[in-house]
């Protein structure tokens, strides 16, 4: 059964060891894999499988991006290997140093908001095994609110943030 991750402990200490890292232009450029879910406006930050998963994951992605720029320099010359193996391989990357320890990759603007923490706290609940977004800000809701903290009116927090209208909703 997946875990709802309201009572689960280990999200606290995995958001204490978590790493977070800014996902600049340069860096989405080096990973294209990241640049793909940071385009939505309501992303805030995105965590990648740690652990094992995470190694198997990258080692994967990093053998898959050599066998396919191997076969797609045979076909279609070296400009399509090299294609591939950024595209695919430094996915693998990135997985691979993410599975070391706990990443949140995390959009400029938010890395310098206020609401860092409730973000990091929303990633780590998914690195604990949640995926649906219903349980992680239902998990966040018994925590937090928009009045415990003090968002309404800030002109602090952007306009156009998830977390304020996430927190309200009931």
């Amino acid at each position: 059964m997946q875990n709802e991750g309201r009572d689960h402990p280990d999200w606290k200490s995995i958001g204490k060891e978590m790493r977070v890292v800014t996902l600049s232009a340069p860096l989405q450029a080096l990973v294209p894999m990241l640049a793909i879910p940071s385009l939505s406006k309501s992303t805030r930050g995105l965590t990648l499988i740690p652990g094992g998963g995470g190694k198997l994951v990258g080692a994967l992605l990093l053998a898959a991006a050599g066998l396919l720029g191997f076969i797609l320099y045979e076909a279609a010359g070296p400009v399509a290997a090299a294609l591939a193996v950024w595209f695919v391989g430094s996915a693998g990357g990135a997985s691979l140093v993410a599975s070391m320890r706990p990443t949140a990759f995390v959009k400029p603007i938010c890395v310098r908001c206020r609401l860092l923490p409730v973000i990091k706290e929303h990633e780590a609940i998914h690195l604990t095994g949640v995926v649906s977004e219903k349980a992680v800000w239902d998990s966040m809701k018994s925590r937090h609110s928009a009045e415990s903290l003090a968002l309404r009116g800030d002109p602090a927090i952007c306009a156009f943030c998830p977390i304020p209208k996430r927190l309200a909703e009931r």
